[in-house]
């Protein structure tokens, strides 16, 4: 289980990222760049850091194009102290009706970054991933979900077995997309404590954790397609969980 971020800051960009991080977590910002075009829209930003002495920069295009690699940056980037992330003990004992994502080998922090958007927006408990590198917390994922990295803790690991004993001791059941078998999303009726396992783009969810799986769900469709998206997935089947609970 990886705990232990070694790295304790990070860039965000993005208009959106940018304004919900300082909205919830104000006191984590280190510094600011901003371009000439952004400084009224993120006024607010820019007088914490005078009141704050906390250093901010006013920069060119090419320059905060430089600092954050990217394009997409709407004239911010904060750099700011690493966001703290839950144990997987704590997140999965949380009282009251929960769908926590599981995603096995989902790489891309764009996905990451949609899934955790999506997640937000559906009021998800959490998102558990096994990845190489902790790309939840990369500037490319935090700048996709638009905000919703704020609102949906995602642990990184490199083991399941913990996933599993916690899920059985707290009353989860597992469930799992599949394109070619399992109960279809209309008919299957989620429970109190539910984790939804999602695999990577190519291959799906490996044959090792679909034993694992106490039910699987289809998605319908025309069938013109193999399968969706893995982002589109798990808006799809989060659509029918947030309905069956409202």
């Amino acid at each position: 289980m990886k705990h232990l971020i070694k790295n304790q800051e990070m860039k965000v960009y993005g208009r959106h990222a940018a304004e919900t991080l300082f909205k919830v977590r104000p006191h984590d910002v280190i510094r600011a760049y901003v371009t000439q075009d952004g400084l009224f829209t993120f006024k607010d930003i820019i007088r914490h850091c005078v009141d704050n002495k906390l250093a901010y920069h006013v920069v060119d295009k090419e320059e905060i194009d430089s600092i954050t690699r990217a394009t997409h940056h709407e004239d911010i980037c904060l750099v700011v102290k690493t966001k703290k992330i839950p144990s997987v003990k704590d997140l999965l004992s949380q009282p009251g009706r929960q769908l926590v994502i599981a995603l096995e080998e989902v790489e891309n922090p764009h996905n990451l970054g949609a899934i955790m958007r999506t997640a937000a927006h559906y009021g998800v408990t959490g998102i558990l991933y096994e990845a190489k590198v902790p790309v939840a917390l990369t500037a490319s994922a935090f700048r996709t979900s638009e905000g919703g990295a704020e609102s949906v803790p995602a642990i990184h690991l490199d083991t399941w077995s913990e996933v599993f004993d916690f899920a059985l001791r707290n009353g989860f059941k597992t469930f799992a997309t599949s394109s070619h078998e399992g109960e279809s999303l209309f008919k299957t009726t989620f429970p109190e404590k539910t984790i939804l396992f999602l695999g990577a783009e190519a291959e799906g969810l490996s044959d090792r954790m679909l034993k694992k799986m106490q039910g699987l769900i289809s998605i319908p469709g025309t069938g013109n397609v193999e399968s969706l998206n893995v982002s589109n997935a798990t808006a799809a089947v989060l659509t029918e969980w947030y309905r069956q609970g409202v």
